[in-house]
């Protein structure tokens, strides 16, 4: 049994007391994130307005979004101060964790570790069977932990698992809002990488039910005008899946929050914005203040009309002012949910004939800047074709992809052409080191799967007539729209 340690400090000790704060915070989270344009500061909307609003539901972004209501998280982060200060915008996540239709099986809370260093690789899991609160025991996945252990990704970290907060001040809310599901603690020390950190929060992940919650507060001791500002930035690098960009200065829990940007990209999740705060919302005190915001990962929705006619517009914008030799465009004003991570290609033809088509495969950047960058190599950089001219804009049509998760195939012949669908699956398929792709609108040249797969093996390299014994294949769908 692990007991609670900072019961009586961070949140009350006495269980009723403990119990009416819980459903106070997720009263108050769930008003907050049901206001879209407010800040969730608590009860009450306080200090200044953030540069974010609050998401009603849907997929959110910077100020602007008006998406409509969602299905609850897969993924939550959430911070982990005192309940006087980032209660409510913890009890927005939670709120939002609790409307989720589907079952919750366990759930995966990882945060940093504040007092006590956690060894290589940088996980640290807890051998307790449980973990004491004031609103009872919440039972341990001991099984999750001893396997992340046994593949080398976590090490037993009683230790700084013993004092740290960052974990437990969520379990009040857990016992609230799931009872008696299992927690998987993580501790990510804060040298943890983020493909390290990915790696442990992925395995734990693979179990259907499994969410995800990780703990971290914001910028520590700016004013509020420098943590408002600071905050923005951190959490524009966590909307976007700009991992690599996260400081240890942006947020105490920046190790475990770049692993879940980068774990929740390879479920292709989409992180939305519930509530953001800093801790002069309930001090008053706006001269040396802690941030706080609570974000949701969910399964993106569909592009509405309106974004997809902007993203051909920017691929036109890129494609001139690349043939002009321009640098690419200036910042521009993007759509919410645009500056999500998004793989994509931009296919461009001259009098019904292919000059140019560039892409990617996995989401890198936010999806309009890819469909910019490779609009510009499409014009410009693809071998196959010349660099088009301005002469050559004229008539020019543009057609831009934007590419679902890719999905492994079976690498069997007869297994892979029982199982492809004709004019819907874009494939991928790797062996020897090179590797092809054909998007679903290559099965209008080639309807008939064998010659399909022929000539896809053909433009990867690879001998169309054999079948190679360590060929790898993947399949996708693709969101076509332009002209």
């Amino acid at each position: 049994m692990r007991p609670a340690a900072v019961a009586g400090l961070f949140y009350p000790d006495d269980p009723e007391q403990l119990r009416r704060a819980v459903r106070g915070h997720l009263e108050a989270g769930a008003v907050a994130v049901a206001a879209a344009g407010r800040p969730a500061a608590g009860p009450v909307a306080a200090g200044p307005a953030p540069t974010w609003d609050v998401d009603p539901g849907g997929d959110v972004g910077p100020a602007g979004s008006e998406d409509g209501p969602g299905a609850g998280p897969d993924a939550l982060i959430a911070p982990h101060a005192g309940y006087r200060y980032s209660g409510p915008t913890a009890g927005a996540g939670w709120a939002a964790l609790a409307s989720r239709p589907a079952p919750v099986s366990r759930v995966v809370l990882a945060g940093p570790a504040h007092r006590v260093p956690v060894g290589p690789p940088g996980v640290g899991v807890s051998s307790a069977g449980a973990w004491r609160t004031p609103l009872g025991d919440v039972p341990v996945d001991r099984e999750a932990a001893e396997d992340l252990v046994a593949t080398g990704r976590a090490v037993v970290a009683d230790e700084a698992h013993a004092p740290e907060h960052s974990l437990e001040v969520h379990l009040p809310f857990l016992a609230e809002v799931l009872p008696d599901v299992p927690v998987v603690p993580l501790l990510v020390g804060g040298r943890c990488p983020p493909r390290v950190a990915a790696e442990a929060i992925g395995q734990a992940w693979e179990r259907d039910g499994t969410v995800v919650v990780v703990s971290s507060d914001l910028s520590h001791y700016l004013t509020e005008a420098e943590a408002r500002r600071r905050d923005d930035r951190t959490l524009a690098a966590i909307v976007e899946g700009r991992a690599g960009d996260l400081q240890p200065e942006d947020a105490c829990g920046r190790a475990a929050i770049a692993g879940l940007v980068v774990a929740a990209r390879r479920r292709s999740l989409a992180p939305s914005v519930l509530a953001v705060a800093t801790s002069a919302d309930a001090s008053g005190d706006t001269g040396r203040v802690v941030g706080y915001a609570s974000l949701a990962y969910r399964p993106p929705r569909p592009l509405e009309d309106e974004e997809r006619s902007w993203l051909v517009e920017r691929a036109r914008v890129a494609v001139a002012r690349a043939v002009a030799a321009r640098r690419p465009e200036p910042s521009v004003d993007v759509p919410p949910r645009l500056r999500l991570p998004g793989a994509s290609f931009v296919t461009l033809r001259r009098h019904g004939e292919l000059s140019g088509c560039i892409g990617s495969l996995e989401p890198a950047r936010p999806l309009w800047h890819d469909v910019a960058r490779n609009a510009r190599s499409a014009a410009t950089a693809d071998p196959r074709f010349p660099p088009l001219r301005p002469r050559d804009l004229d008539g020019l049509a543009v057609k831009v992809s934007v590419l679902s998760a890719v999905e492994p195939l079976p690498a069997g012949r007869e297994a892979l052409l029982a199982i492809l669908r004709p004019g819907v699956d874009g494939v991928l398929v790797e062996a020897g080191g090179r590797r092809g792709t054909f998007l679903p609108a290559v099965w209008e040249a080639l309807p008939e799967a064998d010659a399909f797969l022929a000539a896809l093996l053909a433009k990867a390299g690879l001998p169309p007539a054999g079948w190679p014994a360590d060929l790898r294949a993947w399949r996708y769908t693709t969101d076509e729209f332009g002209t």
